[in-house]
């Protein structure tokens, strides 16, 4: 399916979904610039494009340098910021642009709209490909609001009517122990090592802030799980329940799995399995490195999770990365994640609130 606009090619990347939009010029070694001036003259059109199809992927053009990438994110919206609440490690390498993501690589990222279990979520992603992945390494993405509509109903309303509590906890700036399950260390989420700085910040973001035995950190935050979409008023799927779930990593890597057909991710998805059931065994839920129950504190069951994966399973996109690419994600309606990669992989990214 073809659109139209002078300067600009307009294709969506396969019949079956317009997520996402791809955007090329007509011309070879079209610039950062002529990228930015385009934005500039049709930057209603472009909040249209995105609001409707979700996600933007400017391809084609000559993107070298993160700060180049800061550009092209600015001319789309000017709000850049660069303070960051959410689970993923990130390297700084502007002022508003960060590595995407510094988990390892046969890690998996399941599918999440950014910090959504905040109330000021960022509105929207960019992300950048600096460096072509040579094997994996996609950064898939998926509509959530057609998540919400192709939930069983009994599901769904279960989210809708309790809500959700995502738990996480951190660990202390002093703990030097290395483990797959762990989060980063309080201190470099907060980039501070004074506590009323840190519960001041919770308090900003509707965070319940526990300070635990041996300077750990405990953050808890109960939400909706349903957000109206504030521009199209469409209801979205908007919570972290498939990547904050005991099992959902281990889910995950079934899936992926299966599409990868490695004995790297065979070996990874075992072992995957075995640390779960390892620490569902040891582990009280509450000392989870993160954790979801309902609003109401009861449990999610493995069912509801599996049927979840399956739902964003069936309406996700998996489109490689050419060096140079430009990703745009209304985070309001779209998720995100990243495949195992094997081999040299450079995104960055920088959001909006």
């Amino acid at each position: 399916m073809c659109i139209g606009k002078q300067d600009m090619n307009f294709n969506y990347f396969s019949e079956q979904s317009s997520l996402p939009l791809v955007i090329s010029p007509n011309k070879e070694d079209a610039t950062k610039e002529t990228l930015v001036s385009w934005i500039n003259e049709h930057n209603a059109e472009v909040e249209q494009y995105l609001n409707t199809s979700g996600a933007l992927l400017f391809r084609g053009f000559t993107i070298h340098s993160p700060m180049d990438f800061e550009a092209v994110a600015r001319a789309i919206d000017k709000d850049l910021k660069n303070d960051y609440m959410g689970t993923s490690p990130r390297d700084k390498k502007t002022e508003y642009v960060f590595s995407a993501s510094e988990l390892p690589s046969h890690y998996p990222i399941m599918q999440h709209c950014e910090m959504s279990f905040l109330p000021t979520a960022p509105r929207r992603l960019f992300f950048y490909c600096h460096v072509e992945p040579t094997y994996g390494g996609e950064t898939p993405i998926c509509d959530f609001r057609k998540v919400y509509k192709d939930l069983d109903p009994v599901v769904r309303d279960a989210f809708e009517k309790k809500g959700v509590k995502h738990i996480r906890n951190y660990s202390s700036p002093l703990d030097n122990r290395k483990s797959a399950f762990q989060l980063k260390k309080w201190n470099e989420l907060f980039q501070t090592t004074d506590k009323a700085v840190v519960e001041q910040k919770c308090l900003d973001n509707d965070i319940l802030c526990e300070w635990k035995e041996q300077d750990g950190l405990r953050m808890i935050n109960k939400s909706e799980a349903v957000k109206t979409h504030p521009v199209t008023g469409e209801k979205v799927w908007f919570n972290h329940t498939q990547v904050f779930h005991v099992d959902a990593a281990a889910d995950e890597y079934r899936r992926i799995h299966r599409r990868q057909q490695r004995w790297e991710t065979f070996k990874t998805m075992w072992l995957l399995n075995l640390l779960t059931t390892y620490n569902k065994i040891i582990k009280d839920p509450m000392q989870q490195s993160m954790h979801v129950t309902f609003g109401d504190d009861s449990p999610i069951p493995d069912a509801y999770v599996t049927h979840i994966q399956d739902t964003i399973w069936k309406h996700l996109v998996i489109q490689s990365w050419r060096k140079g690419d430009i990703l745009c994600i209304d985070n309001f309606s779209t998720s995100h994640g990243r495949m195992p990669y094997f081999g040299p992989r450079e995104i960055m990214v920088s959001w909006t609130s």
